[in-house]
Formats: structure tokens, sequence, C-alpha cells
């Protein structure tokens, strides 16, 4: 393009200096809706929200206790959930050829055996006596020892559930505290029921498995 072809009407432009400064006047204030004090951002600000429900690790680690006020309803529909995986263990033991490592007897151990000491804690405070404990020291065979454990859990569940009904069909009010303690108490022994399920669940999967291979 020729120079005389350039029109006439086009300003020669200014060069851009770097180091101009901003003249009198020309300051803008910063828009304050769109910005947030440094704090807010540290803290969460005022639109952090907070959760009430518990973490999976808060319930594997049994630190939630129930929330709202406990009623015989309430307690009666937990003995049943308990009574259910009762049945289910009941069921898992007496697979025939269950046989189980060292280490899956100390666990089943520890989780049947804290689960009846909740569950004969919480039928002694509902007003039922929970009798003897269930003697298996003299049981050489570990399984016999669970099914025992679980027999008793399951007979406490039933004198329990018997207490339950004849207090609401008669009216009549549990301490509070009382009934707040048999919550906590069946809640402790559900988780390690459920465990327990769990545990002896994979093993049976293990039997039935190690079973079609032999046929």
């Amino acid at each position: 393009m020729a120079e005389n072809d350039i029109p006439k009407d086009i300003a020669k432009p200014e060069r851009i200096d770097p180091t101009k400064g901003i003249s009198p006047g020309e300051e803008q204030e910063p828009d304050q809706t769109q910005t947030k004090p440094f704090d807010s951002y540290m803290q969460g600000g005022p639109e952090k929200t907070q959760t009430s429900q518990p973490s999976p690790f808060d319930i594997a680690k049994g630190s939630v206790a129930p929330t709202g006020q406990p009623t015989l309803e309430t307690v009666d529909a937990q003995m049943k959930t308990v009574s259910g995986t009762l049945g289910d263990i009941n069921q898992h033991l007496n697979t025939k050829g269950l046989k189980l490592k060292r280490s899956q007897n100390y666990l089943l151990r520890n989780k049947l055996t804290d689960a009846n000491q909740n569950i004969r804690t919480s039928v002694q405070k509902l007003g039922v006596d929970p009798g003897a404990p269930v003697q298996i020291a003299g049981r050489q065979n570990p399984i016999m020892r669970f099914i025992a454990l679980v027999g008793d859990s399951q007979n406490q569940m039933q004198q329990a559930q018997k207490k339950v009904k004849e207090l609401s069909a008669q009216g009549s009010s549990v301490n509070p505290a009382e009934l707040l303690t048999v919550q906590i108490k069946i809640n402790k022994a559900q988780q390690e029921l459920e465990y327990s399920s769990v545990l002896l669940s994979n093993a049976v999967s293990s039997v039935k498995s190690l079973f079609n291979v032999q046929i």
C-alpha cells in the first residue's frame, strides 16, 4: 500500500509511557460488592456450612451415639434389628465345614463377647434379670463357644422385647436416663454384631467356594 493511500482521518498513535502515573481524579475505588475480607477466605467466611451428619469414620469407631429422644417404640425397633442380625450370625456359625483362622477366632470372640455384655446390660436396665453369664470356658470348639454366646444374646433379646411390650401395654413410663442407656448399649451391640456378621459371611463364602471346587 502506498503512503498516499493511507486515510487522512486516522490519528497518529501516541507512544504509551509505562511509567505514566494516574492523574488526579482518575483513581477508582474497588467494588465492595465483589470483594470479601481476607479473613473470610481463611476462616471459611459467613457462607461456610456445618453439617451435623456423622462421618463414616465416626461410625466405624463407634463414637456416634443415637440421636433423638428414646422411646419404647424406638428401642423395640432396635431390638428387632439386633435379633435379625443374631439370627444371621447363628446361621453362618452352623454352616457345615466352617473353619475359622486364628485371627478370625480372636476377632469373633471379642466382638461377640462385647455384644453379649452390652445386651445383658440393656436388659437389666429394663428391669429384666439376665441370669448367670453364659459359660464358654469349658467348650473346646471355638465355634460352639460362639454359638453359645449368640444363643444367650438371642434369649436376652426375647426377654427384653417381651418386657417392652408389657410396659407399652400398661402405659408405664421408663426413666429417660435408663432408656437412653438401653438405646446406647443396644446400638453398640449392633455395631459389634454387624462386624461379626460380615466376617462370618466372608468365611462362609470361602467354604462354599472350596466345596464347589471339590465337586
